[in-house]
This record gives C-alpha cells, sequence and structure tokens, in this order.
C-alpha cells in the first residue's frame, strides 16, 4: 500500500510518484476525474492514477510560470531532497523506535530526525529513505512500524535473496539478449546452466512453473516477449532442443535412458547363457519345431511367435510361443521397479522408449531369428473348425526359423500352407465368436515414421488383412486361455473387462462405412484394469487378459508371473491388494502414455500436411453443433473442427471439401473452412 497524500491535492500541488522503480517529482496540472494530469521533473507529460501518489506538497506551485520553470524548480526540489537523505540515518531511528508498538506517520518520523523547522523537502526526504531502504521499518495502513530485531534479521535475509536473484536476472538477461540476437555461441556458461533449468520448466508448464516470475521478468529485460514460445525459442537456439523436441515427454519426465544400476543388472543378465539357466525337468525343448515371428518391419522387440503342426488325427496344433520375460526380470530388483514406473514401451514417429533396456528388449528376451530363447508355449488342440478342444501350457525353449512382416505374409499366404492353414484357421475361430457376439468394429490405423533427417513418411493399413486377423486372432485365443486357467483357480489377477456394448439407437444413413465404426466405437464402454474376472463385451469372452507382450508391457509381465507360478507349483506372487495398488499405479502412467503417443503423432502428422503442402482434404461429418462441424479427414485419420456458414448445418455422414487455412504443429492448431 502507498503513503496516503496528507492534503487534497489541486493543480499545482508537487507530488512524489514510483515510475520504473524511481521516486521522480511532478506537479499537478489538471484533474481529470480520479486521474491527475503531471508534469514530470523530466519534462514529461502523463495521466496518473491518485492512488499512485506516494507524497503531496502543502504548498503549490504558480502554474503561470512557464513550463521550463516549472520543470527548474521541480529539479530543485528533487535535488534539495536528495540532500536531505544524506542525514537521514535510518538504523538510529530504529533504534530509537525499536520497542514501539504503534506506528508513525512520516511527518512524526521526520520530527525524530530533524530539529529545524519541517519543510515538505524534510518530509519526503523521509519517505524516500524509507521507501528505499525496506529493512527496519514496514508501511502498513499509511504508517511506519518499526520491526522487532528479529524481524529485521528476517527481512535481512529476504532482501539478501533478493538482491541474489536481481543479480540472476540482471546478468542472465544481458547473457539472454546476446543468444536472442545471435551475439553469443558456443556451449552455456557455467554461472547459467541453472537458468537454463528455469527457462525449461517455464517453456513446459507456463504459469504453473514455480520459475515463471523470474523468467518473464528475465525475458522481459531481455527485450523478448515474456511467453513459453520464447523460451523454446531460446533452448533451440541454444541447440539444447532440437526444433521437433518432444515436449510431452519432458512434462512426464520420461526418457529413453536408463539409471545406471539398472544397466548393471541387464548387462550382468546378458552375459548368463540359457544354458546355465535351463532345468529340462520343467522346460521343453521345442527348438525343432519350425516357429516364426510376425511383425512391422522395423520392429526390433519381438515377444510372440507362431507354429503349425497337422496332427495324425487330422486336427491341428497351433503354437503361440511368448517371450519368458519373467524369467529374467524378477520382482523387486531395480529392473523391476523401473518396468513398472515406465509401465509400456513408448512408440512414437521419431523414436522409440522401451520398458526395458535394449540389451533385453531387443536381444536376450527377444524371439530373434536363428537363437536359443526362453518361451512360455501355448499349445492348442484345433478342429477343421477353428475351435479349440485341448490346450497345454509349458515353459519351452524355442529357436525362430524366420522373421516375417505382415506385408510379407500377406504375399505369401495363397502359397505358403502353413500360412495359409493358420489364417483359415483364425477366420474360422474369429467367426465363431462373432456368433457369440463379439462385435468387430477395425479401424485402419495411420503409421507415422520420421527418418533421421527429418523425412516424415505415412502409411495406412488396415486391420483386416490377413496377417493382422491371423496374429490378432491366435493372440486373442492364447489370452483367453491364460484368463480361464487364472479364473478357475480363483486367482485375482489384471483382467481386461468391458461392460455392455450399447447398440447404436439413432442410425443415421451414410454410405461410408467408416462414419458408422466411429459412432458405434464411441457408445463402448472403455476396456477397464479388474483383479476380478469378468466379461469382456466386444470380444465375447467371460474372462481375458493380456499376457503376449511382456517386453513392452508391465501388466502382461505380471500376468505371465502368474501363469508361471501356477505351472511350477508355487503361490500366487501377489496379493490382491497389491494387484489392485498396482493397477491403479499403472493406469495413471498409461493414461500419459496415451495421450503423449496421440499427440506427437498429431504432431507429425501436421508437419506432414506442412511438408507436403496440403491446401484441400475430404472431410467426413461426425458430429455438428450451432456453430461447428466436427469433422474426420479420413486420409490422416485426424478429426477436427471447422466453422459452420450462418444457418447452413450439414449432413450428418456426408463428405465434404475443406480448405486449410492455418497450420502450427508446434501450438496443435489446424484451422480449416468449407
Amino acid at each position: 500500500m502507498s503513503p496516503v497524500p496528507p492534503m487534497e491535492i489541486i493543480p499545482g500541488t508537487i507530488v512524489e510518484f514510483f515510475e520504473n522503480r524511481q521516486i521522480l517529482c511532478g506537479v499537478c496540472t489538471a484533474l481529470k476525474g480520479s486521474r491527475l494530469a503531471i508534469l514530470t521533473e523530466q519534462n514529461k507529460e502523463i495521466s496518473l492514477a491518485q492512488s499512485r501518489i506516494l507524497h503531496a506538497s502543502s504548498r503549490t506551485m504558480d502554474l503561470s510560470l512557464s513550463r521550463d520553470e516549472q520543470v527548474r524548480r521541480l529539479q530543485a526540489a528533487t535535488a534539495a531532497r536528495k540532500d536531505l537523505m544524506e542525514l537521514v540515518n535510518v538504523e538510529e531511528l530504529w533504534s530509537l523506535l525499536e520497542s514501539e508498538e504503534e506506528g508513525y506517520d512520516v511527518r512524526g518520523l521526520a520530527e525524530f530526525v530533524f530539529s529545524e523547522s519541517l519543510t515538505d523537502h524534510h518530509v519526503a526526504a523521509v519517505q524516500r529513505v524509507l521507501l528505499h531502504d525496506r529493512l527496519y521499518f514496514q508501511f502498513k495502513d499509511g504508517l511506519f512500524h518499526a520491526r522487532s530485531q528479529e524481524k529485521v534479521e528476517q527481512r535481512r535475509m529476504e532482501m539478501e535473496r533478493e538482491a541474489e536473484r536481481e543479480a540472476r536476472i540482471e546478468s542472465g538477461a544481458e547473457w539472454v539478449h546476446a543468444v536472442w540476437n545471435r551475439k553469443h555461441r558456443g556451449a552455456v556458461p557455467e554461472e547459467h546452466l541453472t537458468l537454463i533449468e528455469t527457462v525449461k520448466s517455464y517453456c513446459l508448464f507456463g504459469q504453473d512453473s514455480a520459475e515463471a516470475a523470474f523468467v518473464k521478468e528475465l525475458f522481459r529485460r531481455a527485450g523478448i516477449a515474456p511467453v513459453p514460445g520464447s523460451a523454446f525459442r531460446l533452448l533451440v537456439r541454444l541447440g539444447i532442443w532440437k526444433e521437433d523436441e518432444n515436449l510431452y515427454l519432458h512434462e512426464q519426465n520420461l526418457t529413453p535412458d536408463f539409471p545406471d544400476e539398472v544397466l548393471r543388472e541387464a548387462d550382468a543378465l546378458s552375459k548368463t547363457s540359457l544354458a546355465q539357466r535351463w532345468d529340462p525337468s520343467w522346460r521343453r525343448d521345442l527348438r525343432a519345431l519350425d516357429t516364426f515371428t510376425i511383425d512391422s518391419a522395423l520392429t526390433r522387440d519381438h515377444d510372440d511367435a507362431l507354429s503349425l503342426r497337422t496332427l495324425e488325427d487330422g486336427t491341428f496344433e497351433v503354437g503361440i510361443h511368448i517371450a519368458d520375460v519373467a524369467e529374467f526380470v524378477t520382482p523387486g530388483t531395480p529392473l523391476d521397479r523401473e518396468a513398472e514406473a515406465r509401465a509400456s514401451s513408448i512408440y512414437l514417429p521419431d523414436s522409440r522408449i522401451s520398458m526395458l533396456p535394449p540389451i533385453l528388449s531387443e536381444d536376450l528376451c527377444s524371439l530373434k531369428s536363428g537363437e536359443d530363447r526362453f518361451a512360455l508355449s501355448f499349445m492348442l488342440k484345433v478342429d477343421g473348425e477353428g475351435t479349440v478342444t485341448g490346450q497345454e501350457i509349458f515353459l519351452s525353449v524355442i529357436r525362430i526359423r524366420e522373421q516375417l512382416t505382415y506385408e510379407e505374409v500377406n504375399e505369401r499366404i495363397g502359397d505358403d500352407p502353413v500360412l495359409g492353414t493358420l489364417y483359415e484357421l483364425a477366420v474360422k475361430a474369429r467367426k465363431r465368436r462373432i456368433e457369440r457376439g463379439a462385435i468387430i468394429l477395425p479401424l485402419p490405423e495411420i503409421h507415422v515414421h520420421v527418418n533421421p533427417v527429418g523425412m516424415i513418411q505415412i502409411s495406412r493399413y488396415e486391420k483386416e488383412s490377413p496377417s493382422q486377423i491371423m496374429v490378432s486372432e491366435w493372440m486373442i485365443a492364447a489370452n483367453a486361455v491364460t484368463a480361464s486357467l487364472l479364473a478357475e483357480r480363483g486367482l485375482p489377477s489384471v483382467y481386461r473387462v468391458q461392460a455392455e456394448c450399447k447398440p447404436e439407437t439413432d442410425p443415421v444413413a451414410s454410405e461410408h462405412e467408416i462414419f458408422h465404426v466411429y459412432r458405434q466405437r464411441r457408445l463402448f464402454a472403455r476396456a477397464e484394469m479388474d483383479t476380478q474376472p469378468r466379461p469382456h463385451c466386444s470380444l465375447a469372452l467371460s474372462s481375458y487378459t493380456m499376457a503376449t507382450s511382456p517386453i513392452r508391457r508391465y501388466t502382461d509381465l505380471v500376468v505371465q508371473r502368474q501363469i508361471r507360478h501356477v505351472l511350477l507349483g508355487r503361490d500366487n506372487p501377489y496379493t490382491e491388494e497389491e494387484l489392485r495398488q498396482l493397477i491403479t499405479r499403472l493406469a495413471a502412467v498409461q493414461s500419459k502414455i496415451f495421450l503423449i503417443q496421440r499427440k506427437w503423432t498429431r504432431y507429425w502428422i501436421l508437419k506432414y500436411m506442412e511438408q507436403e503442402d496440403m491446401h484441400t482434404l475430404d472431410a467426413l461429418v461426425l458430429d455438428q453443433n450451432d456453430r461447428f462441424a466436427h469433422v474426420l479427414l479420413p486420409e490422416l485419420l485426424m478429426e477436427a473442427n471447422v466453422p459452420l456458414p450462418e444457418k447452413a448445418p450439414l449432413q450428418r455422414g456426408s463428405m465434404v471439401r475443406v480448405k486449410i487455412e492455418r497450420i502450427n504443429p508446434r501450438d496443435d492448431v489446424l484451422r480449416i473452412q468449407l
């Protein structure tokens, strides 16, 4: 709160006020409502709110004097007051009043300082000193209160911190200004390393950053817009971050790097031979079996494989072989704790963050061609109609004969009897699930890949290709068998459940199948994790879990541990309460991962639209309100809003043409118009 003026301000009153952190003298030349017209000692005319006045003199200046004379007298007043300030000993004044509880107005304090008759200059000089000092006296409700000795020491420490902060800002602003204007090159000076961390925090969290006020003041003094975008540009200019830096990973503190103790543990595991860990009494040798993997061309962490044998009775043995990660990653170790904290591997267009160190995820645990690998094998006996008539689960050692891509399988499936049979059986098994109530709502997927030089490649693939159906169906079968086994034993686990799938009650005619898929999917309850088995609606299964990706998902590793304990006759490694707590922790992390994957993929799609210089696109109308239509851009599987022309509603399910008005990938901006 500012000191209260001692008298009514009229034209001619000499006043003092703060301007750019210094006290200036001025004369009121006119009253304009609650504001004052002021001529300052710097010969400037300004408009000032009365609340900003620090001091008003009791005597007035003759406004008939020339402007130059008025300015000269204001400057003389300032000089006289500065001379008197030299005579004010604040510490001595404080020592006289320290024990006093009541406060004093500035005139009363001036009487303690000066023995001669007081003038406006004496009073203003004391006020200037006290306002600049800020150590011994506290101003409150128009009065100055002497602080206690303890409060003075506290205030002294505060002022020292403020002085340090001010020094950091001044030094930092000078350096930031040089960097911004490309007058500084090279590494960040050691004295500014801490400053860089504060800039990062402001870039990521804006006003929510604890350093927001500091960085905004730093940028203002450096002549930079005090916004998070400036922080990002500065860090890019310094070479600390890339132009395409994934800020979402920084926000969530996610990194591809592993702690040293985790890497040491993984390295030690990689140096132990499988022969040392192989106990033939409970791990079968399936290395003679013709096993193969099917993944994308970019996959390096292969965690599932298939095999097929025709049995003597004409039925088939379908083998689903899952990497036995639980053999190496045991509960409670640094490696296990890190895997749980990560929850799953993160696959992004330009990078990948593995749940397990690469020496395990891409080597020791990965089902690599030509290498002996430990596995958990599901051997399903399947009749010619795709019905599972028998099953056996056991630990094994396998050797992959071939690593196939989805595209290679699609090309060979008509000529390869093993692939062809596996596909035909999968189609029949899926048909039976559909007859039991399963709902298949396949959406194509957009794969975005960014090569090392930053070129973006986008490919669209259909989930209904033969290879996709085959892999998906046999993984569902293995997961269903796992869930049934655990449920029959009455074991709590990480089950996947989905409530009733609601049918569409407001059908809309559309010739575009993807429109109906989108609408129906929105009526489905989200699949959730639970410790007890309950139905999974869209799969039409009474119980379901996921155990087929233990290299990539921590929940799958947990379930795999439980299956191993059942097979080895051991107790459940988890209590139900432990699993409940685990599900809560993992759900929170997985939600963040999903958000990062969605937002970062969208970023690169927007960059691709810039790269390809797109101007117009087809858009499928999903829904609308009075102002906007919510549309899907089928070519990129991206949703957006488009403003509606006045009184021109669109037909849901119809395809329209839109033009691109603005794209800003960094700010996630896509503006389109009909």
